[in-house]
């Protein structure tokens, strides 16, 4: 199949940068990058919180926010862990499922009003350590 014309896009780059790729890979600037991006997208892709999975079928969106399947929620509650699992599109916690971040941090907290923001920390699949929800979303 051939490609036309309105199958590329222009990428700025410094010519600096398109010299010395050039110089290394003549005749072969656009394979090399393609195959780049390709490499980055692969790797980056659980990280990815983007439309795609927003309302997916692989874990759990929260506002901007994607959790993927594996995420792990906790909050302390009267000097205890809470620690509730996102599994595919839901939210659990001692059995129970959530349809909803701040459901389950109310739940977790004796079923009091918190921001859920605020009280939850979040260890994704891919984190080495938890962290608070609030920072995440910024």
């Amino acid at each position: 199949m051939a490609l036309s014309i309105d199958s590329f896009v222009g990428i700025p780059m410094s010519h600096e940068l398109y010299s010395q790729l050039a110089g290394r890979y003549p005749g072969r600037v656009a394979t090399v990058i393609e195959h780049v991006v390709q490499d980055f997208l692969d790797r980056t892709a659980e990280d990815f919180d983007g439309p795609r999975n927003q309302h997916g079928s692989s874990g759990v969106s929260w506002d901007k926010l994607f959790l993927p399947v594996g995420t792990q929620l906790r909050t302390k509650y009267y000097g205890n862990y809470q620690v509730a699992d996102v599994e595919d599109g839901k939210i659990t916690w001692k059995g129970e499922e959530h349809s909803s971040v701040a459901q389950v941090a109310n739940a977790m907290r004796g079923n009091t009003n918190n921001n859920a923001w605020k009280v939850l920390e979040v260890k994704r699949p891919q984190d080495a350590a938890w962290q608070l929800a609030d920072r995440l979303r910024k």
